[in-house]
């Protein structure tokens, strides 16, 4: 009794559930200006471009415009593994 309800549920179910489908891509166009940025399709990339915000790298560095996050505290970790733990694993696998 059981089987047949659940088989008559999922089929029901794979029955009335609709196929899922990508949505059919818009025309937008080709570049789009605003007072805060510039948006443009080049080669099926989107590209866009902040006028107003440049960031300025170091244009004599070895790395060119590398941008770098100052260095970060370093912190240990609260677990710390026993020292003995591999001899006491051994002990504890000798008799098996």
């Amino acid at each position: 009794m059981k089987i047949g309800l659940v088989s008559a549920v999922a089929m029901a179910t794979l029955a009335l559930a609709a196929t899922a489908s990508a949505q059919a891509p818009t025309s937008a166009p080709a570049t789009v200006t605003t007072t805060e940025y510039t948006e443009a399709r080049v080669d099926g990339s989107q590209v866009v471009t902040f006028p107003g915000d440049p960031l300025a790298g170091d244009q004599n560095s070895a790395y060119g415009f590398t941008m770098r996050s100052p260095p970060r505290v370093l912190r240990a970790g609260l677990i710390r593994p026993r020292v003995n733990f591999v001899s006491e694993l051994l002990k504890s696998v000798e008799n098996l």
